[in-house]
């Protein structure tokens, strides 16, 4: 059985249903989060690669932190037009859910550092 909180029409519900995007680097990277924080998509488009390691990963921050912005001011405004009370112990749980977020984009920062530090290692990227 759904419980309330669950229900589309429910505080979790209403939170993952909102969605908010961020670009940097000209619009070659491209993130998109929902209300939770979770992200949904990561889009690199090859031509960053070409960017060197550190770039990427600032366009990557970049881009997660508009995404993030917007994501506030969405949550913000929707909370303000329709009020929730939240169950008790659901506080922390979306404090933890901010941090894991944070944890995963510090996760894709680093592998995007690897990835860019292979291609400096092979040749496959441009010149600095």
């Amino acid at each position: 059985m759904t419980d309330q909180y669950d229900r589309p029409d429910g505080p979790l519900g209403r939170l993952t249903a909102v969605r908010a995007a961020g670009d940097a680097a000209g619009g070659l990277v491209h993130v998109e989060l929902d209300g939770t924080g979770d992200l949904l998509a990561l889009d690199l488009d090859p031509r960053v690669m070409r960017l060197p390691s550190e770039d990427l990963a600032t366009a990557i921050r970049e881009a997660f932190g508009t995404a993030r912005a917007e994501l506030q001011a969405a949550l913000q405004e929707q909370f303000a037009a329709q009020p929730v009370t939240l169950p008790q112990g659901l506080g922390p749980l979306l404090n933890d859910l901010g941090f894991g977020a944070q944890r995963r984009l510090d996760d894709l920062t680093a592998t995007a550092q690897q990835i860019a530090d292979r291609l400096d290692r092979t040749g496959g990227a441009a010149p600095r």
